[in-house]
C-alpha cells in the first residue's frame, strides 16, 4: 500500500516519460536498416512507418510483428525498457492495422529509489491512401487509442523488474489520433514524410494525476533502388522521440539487398544529433520461405545508453 502511495505522488511531482515511445519501437525489417524506413514502407507495416507506402507497395500485404528495444542505464540512471507488436494487413488504397507499444521509464527520486512509469497503448487503426499526382500519394491512418499507465516504486536492486513494467495501474481511457504520411517517387528515388501521434493524445495516471502524453513524432526520409533487388535509405528526425535523458533526434541510413533467391541482408546505423550522441548498429536477415513468405529476424545493439532490441516477423506480399 505504502509503495502505490508513493507511486501516485510520484507520478503527480515528476515530469511524465511518456514520450519514450520512440518511433522505432515497431519493425522488424525497419529496425534491420537502422530505422532508415520513412522512404521505403512497401509492406503491410506502412500502416505505423508512412501511410502513403502502401501505394507502391504490394497488392496484397500482410505483416505480424514483434520487437523489443531498450536504453537500460544502471544503478540511478534513467533508463526505458519497450515493447511493440503489430498485425497488419492492407492493399494500395486501404489497410486495417493493430499495434500495441509499451514503454517503462525509470528515473531516480530525491530519496535514493527509482521510479518507474509505463505507458501501455492499443491502436486500433484503418488507413486510407490517395493518390493527389503522378508518383505522389498521401496517407492516413486513423486510430482508437486505449492508453493505460501504470506506476511503481522500489530499490535500485529491482531496476530489471521495474523496467518489466507493471506497478499499480490507473483506468484505461480511449482516445482517437491519426498518423499522416506523403510519399513521392520518381524512377528509382523515393521521398516520404510521417507525421505520427498528429493529436498528442494523453492518458490520464493514477488517482486521476500525472498526464502522459503520446508526443508528436515527425520523420522525413529519402531511399534509392541503386541496383534491382537493392534499396539504399536514410531518414531523419524532424520532430524527436523521447528517451532516457529527454526528447532527441534522429538521424539513421541502411541498406537492403537480395544477395539469393530465397535470401535477403540489410543493415544500417543511427545516432542522435540531439541530446546524447549515441550511436546504434543495426543487421537483419530475411529468408524467403515460399514464394510469398518471408521471415524476418533482426538484432540492433549500441551502448548502454543507445538502443539495443531484436525483433522477428512474418510477412507475406503478393
Amino acid at each position: 500500500m505504502q509503495r502505490a502511495l508513493a507511486a501516485v505522488v510520484l507520478v503527480s511531482a515528476v515530469g511524465s516519460p511518456a514520450g519514450a515511445q520512440t518511433f522505432d519501437t515497431v519493425g522488424t525489417r525497419a529496425a534491420g536498416m537502422g530505422g532508415a524506413f520513412v522512404a521505403v514502407a512497401d509492406d503491410a507495416s506502412a500502416a505505423y512507418w508512412n501511410p502513403a507506402g502502401f501505394a507502391s507497395g504490394s497488392i496484397f500485404s500482410l505483416v505480424l510483428d514483434r520487437t523489443t528495444v531498450e536504453q537500460t542505464g544502471t544503478g540511478l540512471e534513467p533508463g526505458t525498457r519497450q515493447s511493440g507488436g503489430l498485425v497488419a494487413i492492407g492493399a494500395p488504397a486501404l489497410a486495417l492495422s493493430y499495434y500495441r507499444l509499451r514503454a517503462t521509464a525509470v528515473q531516480p527520486t530525491p530519496d535514493g529509489m527509482l521510479q518507474a512509469e509505463t505507458l501501455t497503448t492499443h491502436h486500433v487503426g484503418a488507413t486510407l491512401v490517395q493518390s493527389v499526382a503522378p508518383g505522389i500519394a498521401v496517407g492516413a491512418t486513423v486510430k482508437m487509442v486505449r492508453g493505460i499507465v501504470s506506476a511503481a516504486v522500489d530499490r535500485p536492486a529491482s531496476r530489471d523488474a521495474l523496467l518489466d513494467g507493471g506497478g499499480t495501474a490507473a483506468a484505461g481511457q480511449t482516445r482517437f489520433d491519426a498518423d499522416l504520411g506523403v510519399m513521392a517517387g520518381a524512377g528509382p528515388f523515393k521521398a516520404g514524410f510521417t507525421l505520427r501521434n498528429a493529436t498528442a493524445p494523453s492518458f490520464t495516471g493514477l488517482a486521476g494525476r500525472g498526464e502522459m502524453t503520446l508526443r508528436r513524432q515527425g520523420r522525413a526520409g529519402v531511399s534509392v533502388a541503386p541496383l534491382a533487388g537493392w534499396i539504399v535509405a536514410a531518414d531523419m528526425d524532424v520532430i524527436g522521440s523521447g528517451g532516457p535523458s529527454g526528447v532527441r533526434r534522429r538521424m539513421a541510413a541502411g541498406a537492403e539487398g537480395r544477395v539469393q533467391r530465397r535470401l535477403f541482408v540489410r543493415g544500417g546505423a543511427s545516432a542522435a544529433v540531439s541530446g546524447e550522441r549515441a550511436a546504434a548498429f543495426s543487421a537483419g536477415v530475411s529468408v524467403a520461405a515460399t514464394a510469398s513468405l518471408l521471415i524476418d529476424v533482426g538484432v540492433t545493439r549500441g551502448s548502454d545508453r543507445a538502443a539495443n532490441g531484436w525483433g522477428v516477423a512474418a510477412r507475406v506480399g503478393y
